[in-house]
């Protein structure tokens, strides 16, 4: 496969998934790393295969742009790993494919419950408090009075 070749079937495969600017970008990216690499003395065949099939390539193109321009996957996490050639690439995980709606909605149903949750407790501490009000309103009425016994005696 020629360098022409490469970067048409990479235009191929991109067209209709991305956008024709991203296309065009992603082409003449990879047409100036081969030119710059062929620049340096390395064979045509050896950068060509040292960058792989260019529908694979394409494929993570198309996978990076999606979760760039958020169209329902949730990025999870990833890691970023060096190949064997040199090369790095990026290895994304996501949650799953939500409606763009999804994730709010999720939100506001998590904070209603801790919301439902916290006023509870605060119910529950109240019907404590009227439960034990009589006790502890006896208890201060025989503190105060022990107090003005205890120092009427002395």
């Amino acid at each position: 496969m020629s360098k022409q070749e490469f970067v048409d079937r990479l235009r191929v495969s991109l067209s209709g998934k991305i956008s024709p600017a991203s296309v065009e970008d992603n082409a003449r990216y990879y047409e100036d790393y081969i030119n710059t690499h062929i620049r340096l003395g390395e064979p045509e065949e050896d950068v060509l295969e040292g960058l792989g099939d260019p529908r694979l390539i394409a494929r993570s193109i198309v996978a990076a742009e999606s979760v760039k321009t958020g169209d329902g996957d949730q990025v999870y996490g990833g890691r970023e790993e060096e190949t064997g050639r040199g090369e790095r690439f990026r290895q994304v995980f996501r949650i799953s494919s939500l409606p763009s709606w999804a994730l709010p909605v999720l939100a506001g149903g998590i904070l209603l419950a801790v919301l439902v949750l916290l006023g509870l407790v605060f119910r529950l501490v109240l019907h404590m408090l009227a439960w034990l009000w009589p006790v502890i309103a006896i208890a201060m009425i025989l503190l105060f009075f022990i107090k003005l016994f205890g120092d009427w005696l002395h």
